[in-house]
C-alpha cells in the first residue's frame, strides 16, 4: 500500500457486526454491515443477517434487536463471509473500537480456513481521541450525536457502519485543517 496517497485517493470499507455476544471464541456474527467510500462519498454497501448457528442470548437481542427468528432460514456465516471479504477487497477497513469487529472477523476467517486479514485497518475510536480531544466519551454514538453527525438506528450492522464512516469523515476533515492529508498523515 502507498502511505503516501492522498486520503482522498484512497477505498475505504467502514463495516460493523451484530453478534450473539462478546466473545470472538464462542460467540458469532449475526449481522454483516459496510459501506464502501472514497473521497468522503458513499460508493457501495453490503448488509446480510446471518444464521450463527448457535441461538441468540435474549441480552444480544435486546442491544441489537435481531431476535432467533429473524436469523432462522438465513445462510450460515460461511457462506457470506466469502461474499463479504470480496466486497471488502484491498480497502482499507474503518471500523469503531476496531478490536472488537476484527477480532469476529479474524474468528470467522479462522473457523472457515479462509486465510488471514492483511488489510490495514483504521479505529475510529483512536482517530476520534485524536481528533477531538477531551471528549466526555468515545463511544460512536455519543460522538455521532455529540458531532451533530446524521444518526441511523444505533447497534444495527449498516447503520453503524454508514455512521462510522461519517465519524471517520469528520475526523479527517479535523486533522486535515491545514490541507489534503496523506494516509500516512492520518495513522499518525
Amino acid at each position: 500500500m502507498d502511505f503516501s496517497r492522498s486520503v482522498h485517493e484512497v477505498t475505504f470499507t467502514a463495516f460493523d457486526f451484530e453478534t450473539t455476544g462478546l466473545y470472538p471464541a464462542t460467540d458469532r456474527i449475526v449481522e454483516f454491515g459496510a459501506v464502501q467510500f472514497q473521497d468522503g462519498k458513499q460508493t457501495d454497501v453490503f448488509e446480510a443477517l446471518v444464521d450463527p448457528g448457535i441461538p441468540i442470548p435474549d441480552g444480544a437481542a435486546a442491544v441489537s434487536g435481531i431476535t432467533n427468528d429473524m436469523v432462522r432460514g438465513k445462510p450460515p456465516v460461511h457462506s457470506v463471509l466469502p461474499q463479504f471479504m470480496q466486497f471488502v477487497g484491498d480497502s482499507v477497513l474503518v471500523a469503531h473500537n476496531a478490536q472488537f469487529d476484527v477480532g469476529f472477523l479474524r474468528a470467522a476467517l479462522d473457523a472457515t480456513g479462509s486465510g488471514a486479514l492483511t488489510n490495514l485497518i483504521i479505529d475510529t475510536q483512536v482517530l476520534a481521541q485524536r481528533a477531538f480531544p477531551r471528549r466526555k466519551s468515545y463511544g460512536l454514538q455519543a460522538l455521532v450525536v455529540e458531532l451533530s453527525l446524521p444518526q441511523g438506528t444505533a447497534h444495527r450492522g449498516l447503520d453503524d457502519a454508514v455512521m462510522c464512516m461519517r465519524l471517520f469523515q469528520a475526523c479527517v476533515d479535523a486533522l486535515s485543517f491545514m490541507g489534503e492529508m496523506t494516509l500516512q498523515q492520518l495513522l499518525g
